[in-house]
């Protein structure tokens, strides 16, 4: 038996452009209770992995470098094409060198430290090569569905304004984080 610990890298979005809230402040700085939001990510998830969080920067990238310093190490998506591009900027820098990566949504702030490592501990229990955390609303607004095939298994999640009549019906979101 391998009891050897696995390696856990974190990547943190924080590429977005945060158009909605129609600020030139980047999104993930926008402050709560006198801290940007982003650091309440990188607070949540500085105990998790084996080195420091890797954290895509885009729109505004030199003010989120300024506001985490040093204690991040950075990679730019540039130009910013969603999540999935996001992560992909992430890819080689830890390809090879990681065993689990937990992917953070840098506006989630209220999720903690405790949500991320049970989504790890989760993750490492059931052997699952891909985990994610989802939550059900009864207001869906805004949120990826979450599709499932006749078993239960996730084959996709569908962002809203790609969402057919009855996709938008599904309350499974995804959360992000």
């Amino acid at each position: 038996m391998n009891n050897k610990k696995p390696k856990i890298d974190v990547v943190i979005l924080a590429a977005g452009m945060g158009t909605r809230m129609k600020s030139a402040l980047p999104k993930v700085l926008h402050p709560l209770l006198g801290k940007p939001m982003v650091e309440y990510i990188f607070d949540a998830v500085r105990d998790i992995c084996a080195d420091p969080p890797l954290v895509v920067v885009g729109n505004r990238a030199d003010l989120v470098k300024n506001t985490l310093g040093d204690q991040a190490r950075y990679v730019l998506q540039e130009p910013q094409l969603g999540t999935a591009h996001a992560v992909m900027q992430a890819r080689e820098v830890l390809r090879s060198t990681s065993d689990i990566v937990l992917v953070a949504n840098s506006d989630f702030p209220l999720i903690t430290a405790e949500t991320y490592q049970l989504l790890v501990q989760t993750h490492q229990r059931e052997q699952n090569k891909v985990t994610i955390s989802t939550v059900v609303a009864e207001e869906p607004r805004g949120f990826g569905r979450i599709v499932r095939d006749e078993s239960g298994r996730v084959t996709g999640i569908v962002e809203e304004k790609a969402a057919t009549p009855e996709q938008l019906k599904i309350k499974e979101l995804n959360s992000n984080p």
